[in-house]
């Protein structure tokens, strides 16, 4: 019979895919693609059904087959790519991945009720061709064959910033048959990790059921298999416990898994990986819980013998430390089927996470060793003995000692079992120093506190040093973290603190509060400040002139500690404070340095004094001035209309009373500059010595005026100074004098007299400052020489008589 062709003209592409779309129902359904076996039925995957939307099959043992299909589901999703059924709560469930579900895939879950499958739940992917469903794996973690979680495969899912593919989504589900996400997991595989994902028994001996993932491309297509252990919480644990490969010959490792059976009859489940050509079957091994634990003795780390001073190299043995390991089962071999035994490596660190030594293990290193490695084989339970040493000098005896004990399964192809991951694989203990208490164990320090200052004012100057002595005593138990609190003004600023003396070997170690200007905390000896100790220690501040000081200052130190229980542990002071200033006096040199005097010319002679007084330092000064002159002089020379002129124009009057200053050779200043005694002139002992009444002398004062920082001010003397029958005294001069060119000194002095509060004050110590040798500012400015001529005609009286005033 002939064939003829029947050519059907479409009118655009959609027009021809609907045609045939609607000619294909289970033509092409490609059933049996996935399968799976529940309850007496088959469920088969038919992915090509429905124009590749696809769809389930279910066939029972003499029934009619059963379509199951989801009325959502588009084409070209491929439902029934992969296919799981499981019970829940005594209800059947199918479970079926749709990869191309509008290119991002889902997971359909389907309920029986009335004897129709319905959709109760669906979940999709999350990025376009992750082909996310193209696995599935349903998990009863705790064997009560009931579901727990569904794990969902996404092998084409990429992660761009570590290069990886491959994820596993794993699902909760819940008793309202829903699904809810618990974990996602992948690994550092380029391998299409989740291709297959296998149901295992458990492992590793603790009653949950455990999964193997394979990558089948990985490493150039070898491939892999990832064993994740089972968790009651997320289905499984986020990170692997062992990854299997192949022989490098071996090519798609892992592209089908199970782990259900025991095929060797050891009572272990063993693992059956499918690859190219290959099937491999890998027997499980026993894995064993090995329990560590520490003792050492003596029980406490006696501290006589510790001493810390001059003492290096010197050993003392602390503690014998006994390390011992028990080895146990935890999966169900069968007796008599497996080995036992296992290689381990351990290693003993002593107080881990510090720098300094206290402890270490070899005799002859005394900075050394305090880390031990060791390797044994173990099948039961053994115990090893180590010593562990110390330094004579131990200054932190506080703190216990912290050995760490760590141990691991040493890697080998013969190893008869395996060291379970749950092991606790380090051990941690705590070695005591023995400590002083009186009474039980319970120690109370009782601390004293001492303080003084070395200079009994503070002088202000800037960056000065001002120094206190601390001392800080412990008269009973030993003394836990002790700390010294020293407030201060915020003038001060704490620079160092050192130790003075001490009864025995005492370390200070100082810190500011962050934050806090004005209170330092210094440790004393941390962590232990040991009983009958006493130390004196000596605190260096520095001085800032910028700090508004009130007239005193208070200091307060407290002794501090975890186990004080005294009264006497805190102490306050108070110390004066002055500013220092530095004050000069000088002569201007306008002054008049002297005066002549003729029988011709015997009017009264203006004098006129002009004192300087300096502020050389960085303050202002409140200062009162005074000027004490003589009104009648030798010979009868006198000093009239005199006054005071103080350059800020202060009134400056009279006193009803004058007292002559307390003048000494160390007080007598020129030009504001102290001389010694030996270097005046013979009169001056007259001016020092040979004090004229004080009824001769008048004093000015002058309302007290500010001196401002770095200035000067001027106060003028100014007054006439009259002689008194010159011509009279011309003629009554001896010949002898005459002729022999003696002369007369007549002496005037006046002294200008700087006063300030001294209480709130004091004068620098400067060769060049007022008050160096007194408190009270002097100076001595005029010396009245009287010079008589020697010359004479025929017993004539002299022609002339010439008085000059000489300034010192």
């Amino acid at each position: 019979m002939p064939f003829e062709f029947c050519f059907y003209s479409f009118n655009n592409k959609q027009d021809s895919a609907t045609a045939v779309s609607e000619q294909l129902k289970y033509e092409m359904s490609q059933s049996g693609f996935s399968s799976v076996y529940h309850k007496g039925s088959l469920v088969l995957g038919s992915v090509g059904s429905n124009n590749w939307g696809g769809s389930l099959y279910e066939q029972g043992v003499g029934e009619h087959g059963t379509h199951i299909e989801d009325p959502n589901m588009v084409h070209s999703s491929y439902m029934g790519y992969s296919v799981a059924a499981g019970v829940k709560d005594s209800v059947s469930l199918y479970f079926s991945g749709a990869p191309r579900f509008e290119h991002i895939g889902e997971v359909v879950l389907f309920r029986k009720m009335l004897d129709t499958w319905k959709v109760v739940c669906r979940v999709t992917g999350e990025q376009i061709g992750s082909y996310f469903g193209a696995e599935l794996c349903l998990v009863d973690v705790q064997s009560d064959n009931d579901i727990d979680f569904l794990l969902v495969g996404a092998p084409l899912f990429h992660h761009p910033q570590d290069k990886r593919e491959g994820h596993i989504y794993v699902y909760k589900l819940t008793q309202q048959f829903t699904l809810e996400r618990a974990l996602n997991v992948s690994a550092p595989s380029r391998g299409r990790f989740g291709m297959t994902i296998s149901s295992l028994a458990d492992l590793n001996g603790d009653g949950l059921k455990d999964v193997a993932v394979g990558a089948p491309l990985e490493d150039d297509n070898r491939g892999a298999v990832y064993i994740y252990l089972g968790d009651q919480h997320t289905g499984i644990r986020p990170t692997y416990s062992q990854r299997i490969t192949a022989d490098p010959r071996v090519h798609f490792f892992g592209q089908a898994v199970d782990g259900r059976f025991d095929l060797g009859g050891d009572g272990l489940a063993d693992l059956v990986v499918g690859s190219r050509g290959a099937v491999f079957i890998l027997k499980s091994k026993p894995v064993v819980n090995v329990k560590a634990q520490l003792h050492f003795e003596p029980a406490e780390i006696s501290t006589a013998s510790i001493h810390c001073p001059d003492h290096q190299g010197v050993i003392l043995p602390m503690v014998t430390i006994t390390v011992c390991f028990d080895l146990k089962e935890v999966t169900y071999s069968k007796p008599g089927t497996t080995n036992m035994g296992l290689n381990i490596s351990y290693s003993l660190d002593v107080d881990p996470m510090r720098k300094t030594i206290r402890g270490f293990f070899m005799e002859t290193d005394p900075k050394g060793n305090k880390y031990l490695q060791s390797t044994v084989a173990i099948r039961t339970k053994h115990c090893f003995n180590h010593s562990i040493n110390m330094p004579k000098c131990v200054y932190d005896t506080l703190s216990p000692i912290v050995i760490r004990l760590k141990f691991a399964q040493l890697e080998s192809k013969k190893m008869a079992s395996v060291l379970n991951a749950d092991s606790v694989t380090q051990v941690d203990t705590e070695v005591p120093f023995e400590r002083n208490c009186r009474t039980n164990d319970t120690c109370i320090a009782e601390l004293e506190v001492d303080f003084n200052f070395t200079t009994p004012t503070l002088v202000v100057v800037n960056q000065n040093s001002f120094y206190v002595h601390i001392s800080l005593s412990n008269y009973a138990d030993d003394s836990f973290n002790t700390k010294l609190y020293i407030s201060y003004p915020p003038g001060l600023s704490f620079s160092m603190l050192t130790l003075l003396t001490s009864s025995r070997p005492t370390l200070p170690s100082c810190r500011d509060l962050e934050g806090v200007l004005n209170e330092t905390i210094c440790g004393v000896n941390l962590p232990v400040y040991r009983s009958r100790t006493s130390a004196t220690f000596k605190a260096l501040f520095r001085v800032m002139d910028t700090y508004d000081w009130d007239s005193a200052m208070s200091m307060t130190v407290i002794g501090k500690s975890d186990n004080n229980n005294s009264t006497k542990s805190l102490m306050t002071k108070a110390i004066p404070v002055q500013y220092q200033v530095d004050l000069t006096v000088a002569v201007h040199e306008d002054t008049i340095t002297y005066l002549n005097f003729t029988p011709e010319d015997d009017v009264p002679k203006k004098v006129v004094v002009i004192y300087e007084v300096k502020n050389l330092g960085s303050r202002k000064l409140p200062v009162t001035v005074s000027v004490t002159i003589p009104t009648k002089m030798e010979h009868d020379f006198e000093m009239n209309n005199y006054q005071v002129v103080v350059e800020e124009g202060k009134p400056c009057v009279e006193s009803n009373m004058t007292k002559l200053p307390d003048v000494s050779k160390d007080t007598l200043f020129t030009h504001g500059q102290p001389k010694r005694s030996e270097q005046y002139p013979p009169f001056y002992d007259n001016i020092i010595i040979n004090r004229t009444s004080d009824n001769n002398y008048k004093t000015i004062g002058c309302e007290t005026f500010t001196l401002d920082k770095y200035s000067t001010t001027k106060v003028t003397l100014s007054g006439e100074v009259s002689f008194k029958d010159i011509k009279q005294r011309a003629k009554i001069r001896s010949l002898s004098m005459i002729f022999s060119g003696e002369t007369q000194d007549v002496t005037l002095r006046s002294f200008l007299e700087v006063t300030y509060d001294k209480v709130r004050y004091v004068q620098a110590s400067s060769e060049q400052s007022v008050g160096v040798y007194s408190l009270t500012m002097i100076m001595c400015l005029m010396i009245l020489q009287i010079v008589c001529c020697d010359y004479h005609q025929n017993s004539f009286l002299p022609n002339f008589i010439i008085f000059i005033f000489r300034r010192i």
